[in-house]
Order: C-alpha cells, then structure tokens, then sequence
C-alpha cells in the first residue's frame, strides 16, 4: 500500500518499526530478561541485614531490588533538568 507521497499507509498511522530508538529496545529487553530471571529463580532465600535477617521468596527480593533501582533511575533522571 503506497500513498501518493510513497509513504506507506502503516507509516501514515505511526507504526513505523524504523522509528523506535535503540534505547527503548533495550530497555524492553533489559525488561523481558528481568521478567524471565525472576521466574526462573522462586526458591527461598535469607536476607542478611546489619541487625538479624528475614527470609524472603527469591522472586520477591528481586522484584523489589529492581523496583528501587527503577525508582531510584527515574529520581536522578529527574534531577538533571
């Protein structure tokens, strides 16, 4: 499908797969392979802190872990401007 410019209709609408910046396909990667390592790692594991320790699902920590890291990204992206 040709418009009368040469562009193609899925173009037209903003479904040009050629426009997606490399960051974004990384990050959605970084984002697959987080979701499949937290699957892939459900056993139960011990969380040592300065004072005593708690027993968590591995799952969880990470899910947590990579919450922080998240938010923490997005605080220091947000200072910069």
């Amino acid at each position: 499908m040709t418009t009368h410019k040469g562009e193609t209709t899925h173009a037209r609408r903003g479904l040009d797969l050629g426009r997606v910046s490399p960051r974004a396909v990384v990050g959605a990667v970084l984002a697959v392979l987080a979701i499949w390592f937290v699957f892939v790692n459900t056993r139960s594991v011990r969380i040592h802190f300065w004072i005593g320790w708690a027993a968590a699902p591995l799952w969880f920590v990470l899910v947590v872990t990579f919450a922080a890291g998240a938010v923490t990204a997005l605080l220091f992206k947000r200072r910069r401007r």
